[in-house]
């Protein structure tokens, strides 16, 4: 439930000795120099209890950043607007505004109960006390009107995180140890990082394997012994971190796109339904084979079927594979093994 019929009821409460953050102050400002009573650096220091300085710097901060039309007259001794000042361009907030801030904060559940939960905690609640002092509103009310499920995520490490995102930033490269899938030990790995990327609840860091001469992509998760070594690198020009997740249906990729299978399923009955409504990859095409819609036609432009296997078992009976002939094989094989 919003409540924006009493703005200033926030800084109200605080003035008992409480040390207010810069945004309150210069909204607090803002209120006077609307009020016409030409107020100026001691009064206001006076009503907000800080130092003519701190006063003085956040009218100059009012001024050069946010473009506020505040002049100083010399004959009344206070600051006035040169100008209209109708819309206040840092709490400009309506409902649409706060509906996507509850969409921000349900955001965490990316990363709850892993290392990086309190940095983003730290930055939204940052973000959202810029706005105390003219909106209230009640966050159980804001949890009773939305809510959002998100899938399990991956533990990440936050120390080892920042360490990595720090060598990517910096272009240093790393080394590692890693447990493949399936290994029954982890093995030394020295790359390039080029891209850190999220899919599907985990991290992973994209780069070239030195070693190997190819790209590769490791889930944090199964990474250890981050070593940042002092070798510096210079990312190629032709490298996109998110163009080279564009052919993936999940985080495998081929190294060139001349390795795109396409790939047609037809989905029947509710999961057809679904598919009209849901869109799984970028290169997606449907074709609604029946006036009904309860048959459908799916293509995708992939560069590995492995999880597209995955993708098409779950929806059981209600699929069936068209091409390519490899991935109809793999179905086939894998359902066999399920028996």
């Amino acid at each position: 439930m919003l409540m924006q019929d009493e703005p200033m009821a926030f800084i109200r409460d605080a003035r008992a000795g409480a040390t207010r953050r810069p945004m309150q102050r210069i909204y607090v400002i803002h209120e006077a120099v609307l009020e016409g009573t030409y107020p100026n650096c001691r009064t206001l220091a006076e009503r907000l209890e800080v130092t003519d300085k701190t006063i003085q710097r956040d009218i100059t901060f009012m001024r050069d950043e946010l473009q506020l039309p505040l002049e100083y007259d010399d004959k009344v001794h206070g600051y006035s607007y040169s100008q209209d000042v109708s819309d206040f361009p840092v709490f400009e907030l309506g409902a649409a505004e706060l509906a996507g801030l509850f969409l921000a904060r349900h955001a965490l559940d990316a990363v709850r109960g892993t290392g990086l939960e309190e940095t983003m905690r730290e930055v939204f609640t940052k973000l959202t006390k810029m706005i105390e002092g003219q909106v209230q509103f009640s966050w159980s009310e804001m949890d009773r009107a939305f809510s959002r499920k998100t899938p399990g995520v991956a533990k990440a490490d936050l120390k080892l995180f920042g360490r990595l995102a720090e060598a990517l930033l910096q272009r240093h490269e790393i080394g590692f140890h890693y447990r493949k899938l399936g290994a029954e030990a982890a093995e030394a790995r020295r790359i390039q990082p080029y891209h850190l990327g999220e899919v599907d609840g985990c991290w992973y860091v994209i780069g070239m394997d030195l070693d190997r001469e190819a790209l590769r992509t490791f889930a944090l998760p199964r990474l250890s012994r981050l070593k940042v070594g002092k070798t510096r690198f210079e990312l190629p020009d032709d490298f996109d971190g998110t163009n080279y997740l564009r052919h993936s249906f999940g985080v495998w990729t081929a190294a060139s796109e001349e390795a795109l299978h396409i790939v047609r399923v037809e989905l029947r009955d509710y999961a057809a339904r679904m598919a009209q409504e849901r869109r799984w990859h970028p290169t997606q095409e449907l074709k609604v084979l029946n006036n009904a819609g309860t048959r459908v036609e799916l293509c995708f432009h992939v560069s590995r079927l492995e999880e597209m296997v995955r993708w098409v078992l779950s929806w059981g009976s209600k699929a069936k594979v068209l091409g390519p002939p490899e991935l109809k094989k793999m179905v086939r094989d894998e359902v066999k093994e399920m028996g």
